[in-house]
This record gives structure tokens, sequence and C-alpha cells, in this order.
């Protein structure tokens, strides 16, 4: 059966509005609360920069069951944040100038040889950026068929759907990624798996449009962070409809 998942990025700001470095801080309480509702603490992680935060629901198979999850897991998020002093800003790119300080997160060592490894204008636009995932479950064919209709012109529309920055966030992720995003055209689905490890893992590969062989997901990237959830279900729905699923 068809299933749906979406991941969501927020800014973690203090009690003045700024963005600060505190997922060290909040992750710890957002998995404990988690737990207390008998939710799994895995709905909840870190990004590269120490000021966002994400969840993500788990397999849904309608749009009714993303929304429940996306709420639920909204109570926790918030709970946690007022516990801390904290709140969220949900805009898809912020100015540099409203974060604190950029700080790789403190929990992967992965992104903390990234952060190491890329110039200070490559870890800014890494930082103010957010944006919302969305994942829908595929067969082997399909994979191959959503990636290679997803060309340039049907990636532009589709972010123009998720925009609310006058592109300013895709060409700051554009910046970081240095890549426009475009998925290269397959022939089969071992050459989808062989272009993934080419790049040393699907965490590696930053196309707005992939396959995530650990999920069985199709991966659609481009949207921009929202705190609207209907805004979020039809992101759904245009995946779903450039997809044909």
């Amino acid at each position: 059966m068809r299933t749906f998942g979406i991941e969501r990025e927020r800014f973690i700001v203090n009690a003045q509005g700024r963005i600060v470095p505190a997922i060290g801080e909040l992750l710890p309480r957002v998995h404990q609360i988690a737990r207390e509702r008998e939710l799994s603490e895995n709905l909840f992680s870190f990004e590269l920069f120490a000021g966002q935060i994400e969840d993500r629901t788990p397999p849904c198979r309608n749009l009714e069951a993303v929304k429940t999850a996306l709420l639920a897991n909204d109570e926790i998020l918030l709970e946690a944040a007022s516990n801390l002093g904290l709140a969220f800003d949900h805009s898809e790119f912020v100015e540099k100038e409203m974060v604190v300080a950029f700080e790789v997160n403190p929990f992967d060592e992965r992104h903390r040889r990234i952060w190491a490894s890329i110039p200070n204008d490559r870890r800014i636009a890494a930082s103010v950026v957010a944006a919302t995932h969305v994942h829908i479950s595929v067969v082997d064919e399909e994979a191959v068929r959503i990636l290679n209709l997803c060309r340039k012109d049907v990636i532009d529309r589709l972010i123009s759907v998720g925009d609310h920055s006058f592109l300013k966030r895709i060409n700051a992720y554009r910046t970081m990624a240095e890549t426009d995003g475009v998925p290269p055209v397959f022939a089969s689905f071992s050459e989808v798996m062989e272009y993934i490890a080419s790049k040393g893992g699907e965490k590696n590969v930053w196309d707005l449009v992939r396959y995530k062989p650990s999920t069985k997901t199709v991966e659609f990237r481009m949207f921009g962070a929202t705190q609207n959830v209907e805004e979020i279900l039809g992101y759904v729905k245009a995946c779903q409809d450039v997809s044909g699923i």
C-alpha cells in the first residue's frame, strides 16, 4: 500500500527572536516528552546547523494520517521549547544577522566533518534555510520513472509551489550543495543504485528529488518550511500530480 511521509525543519529562537544554536539542549527534552507520550523519539532529530530541529512523520497511508502526525509532533515541540524558554521561527529563509552563532550540531560526526570541510559562505548558506520534504513510497520501476520525469522545468514548477522567499532559499541551498538539484536520467533501477553508491550513500545525494533505499521512497526536497499543515498536504498532492501516483 502507498505511504506518505513528511520531514520538516524549523529554526530555534530565543526570547528575543534570535536564532540560537540550542539543539543540544532542546533535542533531549523533545525526546523525553515523546517517550512520555509513547511516541518514538526517532521522529525528532537534528540538522547540520545547531540552530534547527527536524521532525518527521511515520509512514502514513493517507493525508489525514499525515495531518494527525504533524499536529502531534507540533504539540511535543512546543511543549519542549516552552520548558526551555525557547520558541520556533518557521521561515524558509532568514538573513544571517538573525543568527546568534553559526555552529554545527553536537550529535553527528559526519556533520562535523562536513562543517569542517566547507568554507564559511557554504556554512552560512546551509544554516539560513529550512525546508519541508515529502516522501512517497515507490516500487523500483516507479522510482526510475519519477526521477526521469523530474527535469529542471518540473522541479522549478514544484519549487514555485512551496516558495515563500522569492527563491532566496533554493538559491542558498544550491550554493551549499553546489548542484542545481536535477537528478540524472536513469535507464534502470540498478543505475539508480549505482549512482547512490557512487556518491557514498543516500545521505550524500543532494539532488532535489532523490530515491532513498532505506525507506524505499522518492523524496521531494524543494519545498520551503511552513507552519501551515494544510499547505504541506498541498505539497504532497503536487508531488502526486507530477509523478502520476
